[in-house]
């Protein structure tokens, strides 16, 4: 089964992704099949091929809910969120008495 998922690239400290299309038994990082986008978490940034992605899923291809996240931002198309859910977090207040 086929994998769009991020690959870590970049130094210790000052890391970047890039999407990969890949095989689901192997690593992310080597042997891959094709790159599909890029996103730097440090500086906010990405650049992510959402037709492509669109073309390798109906081709079976599985995203990771990360990678669905990162296409959903870049395109806010409502294809995408099929592929991730959406969490309400309630968080205690820091002072709040007991």
């Amino acid at each position: 089964m086929l994998k769009i998922r991020l690959a870590r690239h970049g130094r210790t400290h000052r890391a970047f992704f890039r999407v990969v299309l890949t095989e689901h038994t192997k690593p992310a990082h080597s042997g891959y099949q094709s790159i599909l986008g890029w996103y730097d978490p440090i500086n906010h940034k990405q650049d992510i091929d959402t037709d492509a992605i669109k073309t390798w899923i109906a081709k079976w291809a599985q995203p990771s809910e990360r990678v669905a996240k990162l296409a959903y931002k870049t395109s806010n198309d409502e294809f995408f969120k099929q592929y991730f859910t959406i969490k309400d977090i309630k968080r205690a207040k820091k002072n709040e008495d007991k």
